[in-house]
């Protein structure tokens, strides 16, 4: 059984409001996922554009960087949260001993 799955059959749900719980984490984490991967994707675009402007003869080259160390640092925190969700989702998906049985 699932971990996730024996957390919710512990809670005393019915069979189906379980398996609308178990759907509506896991939309939950989907969204969380996405959510992260919209943050790397605009973070990189705008780093890219920071990359050009430092062409820029009148660019504040000070302004510049630290703005790009600012998309680095959210590609950065992002792939950490990703990674971390991917944790979750292995604990939630992990299988355990049915105690029922």
């Amino acid at each position: 059984m699932k971990k996730l799955t024996a957390l919710l059959h512990g809670a005393k749900f019915t069979d189906k409001l379980l398996e609308l719980k178990e759907k509506e984490v896991g939309r939950k984490l989907e969204a969380y996922k996405d959510e992260q991967e919209t943050e790397k994707a605009e973070a990189a675009i705008e780093y890219e554009k920071l990359l050009h402007a430092l062409a820029c003869p009148n660019a504040d080259y000070q302004e510049v960087l630290s703005a790009m160390v600012d998309c680095k640092q959210r590609i950065a925190d992002a792939d950490a949260t990703l990674k971390v969700i991917a944790e979750i989702e292995e604990d939630l998906n992990e299988e355990i001993e049915d105690s029922d049985n």
